[in-house]
């Protein structure tokens, strides 16, 4: 994920739990076959993304409003009944452990085998097995022999695919992994049509849990329009049980423009359906779509 979107959601949401209240149904069960990829190479990842533990710690939050809003785009744009959800970037499956507790199957895949070993030992603990699992997968590349009813990827994750190609191999891989007329509700921030708006302060925050407290800043320090890139310096100082130690990294994302989703979607089998805020308010489609709307949800229909 990226972590700007994170905080502009965690500010929202104003909370620190990863879990969701739910009324539970036990109804399906994932099968392991049909789930298993039919492509998916692994290509470099950033070093916080191999620390799942303090991952979890640093970005766990309650999604449980998320949940709700993804449910009912479902229920609007779908024209069926959802039952298989896909999740591209799933991290440490926060969304993993959420889907499922409102009867939901859900795999998730990550390109990282740190995370995704971490959140299917979340997944087990919650004795969640029968309806969720993660993979390991490139989202440049990912395609899966069963097709799913919709798909999410949240705060900003797509921007680690910086280039139209892999982007546009991304999209038709999605919707190839997607039934007719399945969602994909893809979460980013555009660039601000105004570039100095980009120039925000540094996010610094404090998570703790137990004997474990992470000291965490993400500070934007370059953005290049000719490229369509954002760079972003990001520290981690993390305190666990006497021990201390640091991580510092560059995190080279894409710097969106609307014009360029809303193609290379389209290129791939989709259409926009809908546009909503980071509270969750439509933006109506023949808006100017820029940064200055803050994060957005797009909501993308499959060959219809």
């Amino acid at each position: 994920m990226e972590l700007e979107g994170f905080m502009m959601a965690k500010n929202f949401f104003k909370s620190s739990s990863s879990s969701s209240q739910s009324s539970p149904r036990s109804e399906g069960s994932l099968n392991d076959d049909p789930d298993t990829p039919l492509t998916g190479g692994l290509s470099e990842e950033p070093k916080l993304y191999r620390l799942p533990k303090y991952y979890d710690i640093a970005f766990s939050r309650d999604v449980s409003r998320e949940i709700d809003f993804y449910i009912k785009c479902f229920k609007r744009y779908c024209g069926f009944e959802v039952k298989r959800i896909l999740e591209p970037a799933c991290g440490s499956g926060v969304f993993l452990l959420a889907f499922p507790r409102y009867g939901y199957q859900v795999v998730g895949y990550d390109i990282s085998p740190e995370m995704v070993e971490y959140a299917n030992e979340k997944i087990r603990r919650a004795g969640l097995q029968s309806m969720a699992k993660a993979v390991v997968g490139d989202m440049a590349n990912m395609k899966f022999s069963e097709k799913f009813d919709a798909a999410i990827i949240a705060i900003n994750s797509l921007g680690y695919l910086q280039t139209d190609d892999k982007l546009l191999s991304h999209f038709k891989c999605m919707s190839e992994s997607l039934v007719d007329g399945g969602l994909y509700i893809v979460e980013l921030s555009c660039a601000c049509q105004n570039i100095e708006n980009e120039r925000r302060p540094d996010e610094t925050w404090v998570a703790e849990e137990g004997s474990v407290k992470v000291e965490a800043t993400w500070r934007p320090y370059r953005y290049d329009t000719t490229k369509k890139l954002r760079y972003v310096n990001f520290k981690m100082k993390v305190q666990d049980s006497g021990r201390v130690f640091e991580l510092e990294e560059e995190h080279v994302l894409r710097l969106w423009y609307y014009d360029d989703l809303k193609k290379l979607a389209e290129e791939s089998g989709f259409s926009i359906k809908a546009i909503y805020t980071q509270e969750f308010q439509p933006v109506p489609l023949d808006s100017k779509i820029t940064g200055e709307l803050g994060a957005l949800y797009f909501v993308l229909a499959n060959k219809v």
